[in-house]
């Protein structure tokens, strides 16, 4: 008896699982939404821990595990490749809701895409400002310098708390209304990412 690896990849004999197709996305799209979805709780829960009960053992063990700039470059990094695959898939992907929802939810998840890329990358360009040493999870990819350029550190010092609560604000607005489209609609929208 041959094993057909073929067949046992496919939704339905269409299109392989790991591929988006229009009933649902794929395991590589729902990796990606879920993996970005851990790394951002991560980040939000370390930031909201620091705020609220300042340096401690417990926040010096999540700081540890997530390093503040280590994350928002791995947020970045994972972004961008969410973009290219989503990109890739474009002609295959679940259709957006018919009317204002689908409007709305096309809106928000431009959004996030848009404030993931943003959040990190001005945060970047600070830390390039001001001479910082830039570091991946101990790796160092930018020494120390000596520098203080003002424009570089700007928008950072200017947006970056107020669009990472609004990032947040959309999060929150983004799981009430899949919990409403799982209890109270009770449509597929929810399924088509859960798999």
């Amino acid at each position: 008896m041959t094993l057909n690896i073929d067949s046992l990849s496919t939704v339905k004999g269409n299109a392989p699982r790991w591929r988006d197709s229009t009933a649902s996305f794929g395991h590589v799209s729902r990796t990606l939404h879920w993996v970005t979805a851990a790394l951002v709780t991560l980040q939000f829960t370390i930031v909201l821990a620091w705020k609220g009960l300042g340096e401690n053992a417990l926040t010096l063990m999540l700081a540890g595990i997530g390093p503040h700039g280590s994350l928002g470059i791995l947020i970045l990094l994972v972004t961008l490749v969410r973009i290219g695959w989503a990109w890739h898939n474009r002609q295959q992907r679940p259709p957006p809701l018919p009317g204002i929802s689908g409007v709305l939810s096309r809106s928000v998840h431009c959004a996030f895409y848009a404030l993931l890329i943003v959040l990190p990358a001005i945060a970047l360009l600070r830390q390039y400002g001001r001479g910082g040493v830039l570091q991946f999870y101990g790796m160092q990819i930018l020494p120390e310098a000596e520098r203080d350029i003002a424009w570089m550190m700007a928008p950072a010092g200017l947006l970056h708390s107020p669009l990472s609560w609004l990032l947040l604000a959309l999060i929150m607005g983004h799981v009430t209304m899949a919990l409403t489209h799982r209890f109270w609609v009770k449509d597929k929208v929810v399924v088509r990412m859960m798999g």
